[in-house]
């Protein structure tokens, strides 16, 4: 099957970007905080700090990381509290460095999964953004970062009007619009907004925010907990299996 071009972003495929880019980015990977879905990261990112100054303070902070990584195990599988956190992640929790990050192949699909009424998630980190959202976005197709509520593309940019039939530009406008942005409504309700687009819009709105309030669930589950959640399928199934031996017999 062909690829295309809106359907190429996977999760696998953030999941490898992030490791690759993340230095750039200025994203220092916290270890063993890596689930099915999520990761925490210390953000590097300080004043005007970029380029090759950025990656190398990253870099640092990366490797500080793993001088400490078996303090740094511990501390998130006792699950302990802020003040018991060693003094690499106190230091990043303090100064709000610190983000637990969702890994998705779009951004849109945080409210497909209803990741709204998850605590603790403060950081997107996807393939494409997509949507518009209440938290920052990390964006793997372009390695840029996205404040909370910035659009890859500004709604009130000329050029939005271009791709607002698209794919992206529709999902980027629904989005805005369905959580109140002022210029999403505005663009919508303007005069030259196609009356039957602006109907269409309304109902689709509708449909996102009750599919956003409904959602679909997400695991966040670490090597461990898949581990033992695949024991108990293969413990289940032997027993399937036996049963339905013996009752041939």
């Amino acid at each position: 099957m062909v690829e295309r071009p809106y359907s190429r972003y996977t999760r696998a495929k953030t999941w490898a970007a992030l490791y690759s880019q993340h230095i750039h980015a200025g994203y220092a990977l916290v270890p063993h905080t890596t689930t099915e879905n999520s990761i925490d990261v210390i953000n590097c990112k300080d004043g005007n700090k970029s380029g090759l100054d950025l990656a190398r303070e990253t870099l640092q902070k990366a490797e500080e990381l793993l001088k400490h990584e078996r303090e740094i195990a511990e501390y998130y599988r006792l699950r302990q509290t802020p003040d018991k956190a060693p003094a690499v992640i106190a230091d990043a929790i303090k100064a709000k460095k610190l983000r637990t990050a969702v890994v998705l192949a779009k951004s849109s699909e945080y409210y497909h999964y209803s990741l709204e009424d998850i605590p603790g998630l403060t950081l997107v980190i996807c393939g494409l953004h997509d949507s518009y959202l209440h938290i920052p976005v990390w964006e793997m197709n372009t390695n840029r970062r996205y404040k909370a509520r910035e659009t890859a593309v500004s709604l009130t940019d000329p050029y939005f009007d271009v791709i607002r039939c698209t794919q992206f530009g529709h999902s980027i406008l629904l989005a805005a619009y369905a959580k109140g942005n002022a210029d999403a409504i505005a663009f919508v309700e303007s005069k030259q907004f196609p009356e039957r687009s602006r109907t269409r819009m309304k109902r689709e709105k509708d449909a996102f925010q009750h599919q956003t309030y409904r959602g679909r669930p997400l695991a966040f589950r670490d090597e461990a907990a898949r581990r033992e959640v695949g024991q108990k399928i293969s413990q289940s199934l032997k027993e399937y299996h036996a049963k339905k031996h013996l009752r041939i017999l």
